[in-house]
Protein backbone atom coordinates (compact mmCIF):
# COMPACT_ATOMS: atom_id res chain seq x y z
CA UNK A 1 0.00 0.00 0.00
CA UNK A 2 1.91 3.01 -1.13
CA UNK A 3 1.30 5.55 1.53
CA UNK A 4 2.30 3.07 4.25
CA UNK A 5 3.88 4.72 7.28
CA UNK A 6 7.49 3.61 7.81
CA UNK A 7 9.58 4.36 10.91
CA UNK A 8 13.28 4.66 10.06
CA UNK A 9 15.62 3.95 12.99
CA UNK A 10 19.10 5.08 11.98
CA UNK A 11 21.66 7.02 14.02
CA UNK A 12 23.51 8.53 11.05
CA UNK A 13 21.58 11.63 10.05
CA UNK A 14 22.61 11.67 6.37
CA UNK A 15 21.65 8.04 5.87
CA UNK A 16 18.35 8.58 7.71
CA UNK A 17 17.60 11.62 5.55
CA UNK A 18 18.43 9.73 2.34
CA UNK A 19 16.18 6.81 3.30
CA UNK A 20 13.34 9.10 4.34
CA UNK A 21 13.49 11.18 1.15
CA UNK A 22 13.77 8.08 -1.03
CA UNK A 23 10.72 6.44 0.55
CA UNK A 24 8.74 9.69 0.41
CA UNK A 25 9.41 9.87 -3.34
CA UNK A 26 7.62 6.51 -3.60
CA UNK A 27 4.62 7.81 -1.68
CA UNK A 28 5.41 6.47 1.77
CA UNK A 29 4.85 8.44 4.96
CA UNK A 30 8.03 8.45 7.02
CA UNK A 31 8.88 9.03 10.67
CA UNK A 32 12.43 9.01 11.98
CA UNK A 33 14.23 7.95 15.15
CA UNK A 34 17.95 8.19 15.82
CA UNK A 35 18.14 5.49 18.49
CA UNK A 36 16.29 2.56 20.02
CA UNK A 37 14.77 4.52 22.90
CA UNK A 38 13.30 7.13 20.56
CA UNK A 39 11.96 4.38 18.30
CA UNK A 40 10.19 2.60 21.16
CA UNK A 41 8.72 5.91 22.35
CA UNK A 42 7.40 6.70 18.88
CA UNK A 43 5.97 3.22 18.45
CA UNK A 44 4.26 3.36 21.86
CA UNK A 45 2.73 6.76 21.06
CA UNK A 46 1.87 5.78 17.50
CA UNK A 47 -1.69 4.51 17.99
CA UNK A 48 -1.26 1.95 15.20
CA UNK A 49 -0.38 4.24 12.32
CA UNK A 50 3.17 2.92 11.77
CA UNK A 51 3.04 0.06 9.26
CA UNK A 52 6.70 -1.05 9.35
CA UNK A 53 10.07 -0.32 10.95
CA UNK A 54 13.47 -0.18 9.25
CA UNK A 55 16.16 -0.68 11.90
CA UNK A 56 19.91 -0.16 11.56
CA UNK A 57 21.89 -2.77 13.49
CA UNK A 58 24.52 -0.28 14.73
CA UNK A 59 22.52 1.98 17.01
CA UNK A 60 24.26 3.89 19.82
CA UNK A 61 22.04 2.80 22.71
CA UNK A 62 21.15 -0.80 21.78
CA UNK A 63 22.02 -3.18 18.97
CA UNK A 64 19.34 -3.03 16.28
CA UNK A 65 18.66 -6.77 16.41
CA UNK A 66 17.85 -6.41 20.12
CA UNK A 67 15.53 -3.51 19.24
CA UNK A 68 13.90 -5.77 16.64
CA UNK A 69 13.32 -8.36 19.38
CA UNK A 70 11.79 -5.67 21.63
CA UNK A 71 9.53 -4.48 18.80
CA UNK A 72 8.48 -8.04 18.02
CA UNK A 73 7.67 -8.69 21.70
CA UNK A 74 5.27 -5.72 21.86
CA UNK A 75 3.98 -5.58 18.29
CA UNK A 76 3.91 -9.17 17.05
CA UNK A 77 2.69 -8.44 13.52
CA UNK A 78 4.62 -5.25 12.75
CA UNK A 79 6.88 -5.76 9.70
CA UNK A 80 10.56 -5.17 10.47
CA UNK A 81 13.48 -4.65 8.08
CA UNK A 82 16.93 -4.96 9.63
CA UNK A 83 19.71 -3.06 7.83
CA UNK A 84 23.23 -4.28 8.43
CA UNK A 85 26.72 -4.12 7.04
CA UNK A 86 27.25 -7.55 8.59
CA UNK A 87 26.23 -10.87 7.10
CA UNK A 88 22.47 -10.56 6.58
CA UNK A 89 22.18 -14.33 6.34
CA UNK A 90 22.71 -14.32 10.12
CA UNK A 91 19.42 -12.46 10.50
CA UNK A 92 17.70 -14.81 8.08
CA UNK A 93 18.65 -17.71 10.32
CA UNK A 94 17.78 -15.84 13.52
CA UNK A 95 14.30 -14.84 12.35
CA UNK A 96 13.54 -17.96 10.31
CA UNK A 97 9.84 -18.62 10.36
CA UNK A 98 8.91 -14.97 10.98
CA UNK A 99 7.75 -13.80 7.57
CA UNK A 100 7.34 -10.26 8.90
CA UNK A 101 11.11 -9.78 9.30
CA UNK A 102 13.48 -9.14 6.40
CA UNK A 103 17.08 -7.96 6.15
CA UNK A 104 18.91 -5.71 3.74
CA UNK A 105 22.68 -5.39 3.46
CA UNK A 106 24.44 -2.05 3.67
CA UNK A 107 25.10 -0.19 1.55
CA UNK A 108 21.73 -0.58 -0.15
CA UNK A 109 19.73 1.13 -2.85
CA UNK A 110 16.15 2.29 -2.59
CA UNK A 111 15.13 -0.67 -4.74
CA UNK A 112 16.86 -3.08 -2.34
CA UNK A 113 15.01 -1.49 0.59
CA UNK A 114 11.70 -1.74 -1.28
CA UNK A 115 12.41 -5.43 -1.92
CA UNK A 116 13.07 -5.95 1.81
CA UNK A 117 9.87 -4.10 2.76
CA UNK A 118 7.99 -6.27 0.28
CA UNK A 119 9.57 -9.40 1.79
CA UNK A 120 8.41 -8.25 5.25
CA UNK A 121 4.83 -7.93 4.03
CA UNK A 122 4.50 -4.29 2.98
CA UNK A 123 2.75 -3.73 -0.35
CA UNK A 124 5.04 -1.33 -2.18
CA UNK A 125 2.79 -1.21 -5.22
CA UNK A 126 4.56 -0.68 -8.49
CA UNK A 127 7.36 1.16 -6.68
CA UNK A 128 7.48 4.07 -9.09
CA UNK A 129 8.61 7.40 -7.64
CA UNK A 130 5.93 10.09 -7.56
Amino acid sequence: MPGAHILIVEDEQLIRLFIAESLQEYGFQVSEAENAAEAMTKLAADDGTIDAVVIDVGLPDKPGDQLADDVRAKWADLPIVIASGRDIEEFGRRYRGDNRVAAVGKPYTTEMLLDALRAAGIDVGRAVPG
